[in-house]
């Protein structure tokens, strides 16, 4: 018990050292954190965070910002799925004939849901992922992206001044 009490400290104040000597620019911090939490709105399998890190570091961008950003966010995807339909939605319904955005959702998450043999699950897959997702998807990762770098970027102006 002492040794995971001992560990468990050190552990903290390495990453709260790393967090409070951060040597790069507040603005490069704060845009590996967007686009950790912008990546997460696209269906990655699980490796988000190696998008990210990669993203980081063709944007030349604070990489560490970029995964664990990716990685504390990761619990929200099923509601960034859920509001990447509802976005994408909210644009696509009045060109799909559709009037009620709730009915349209719906039978967009019954489409992943249905019972069959592999092929129809693989379309229905691929159906749920289709226009209105990836739609939804790059609105919400630009605009969640966006605010996040500012609301970083804010604080951590504040912090370091």
């Amino acid at each position: 018990m002492a040794k995971w009490k001992n560990f468990k400290s050190r552990f903290y104040d390495t990453i709260e050292k790393q967090i409070l000597e951060i040597n790069e620019k507040p603005y490069k911090v704060a845009l590996g954190c967007a686009l950790g939490i912008g990546i997460n709105f696209f269906p990655t399998i699980g490796i988000g965070f190696i998008f990210a890190f990669v993203l980081a570091v063709l944007f030349r961008v604070n990489r560490a910002s970029a995964a664990v950003t990716s990685l504390v966010t990761g619990p929200l995807i099923p509601l960034m799925y859920a509001l990447n339909l509802v976005i994408g939605g909210f644009i696509l319904t009045p060109v799909s004939g559709k009037e009620n955005i709730i009915e349209f959702v719906i039978s967009q998450y019954s489409i992943i849901l249905k019972l069959g043999n592999i092929q129809e699950k693989l379309f229905g897959f691929l159906d749920f992922f289709g226009s209105t997702f990836l739609l939804g998807a790059a609105v919400n990762a630009a605009l969640f992206g966006t605010a996040f770098y500012f609301f970083v970027g804010y604080i951590l102006n504040k912090r370091f001044k």
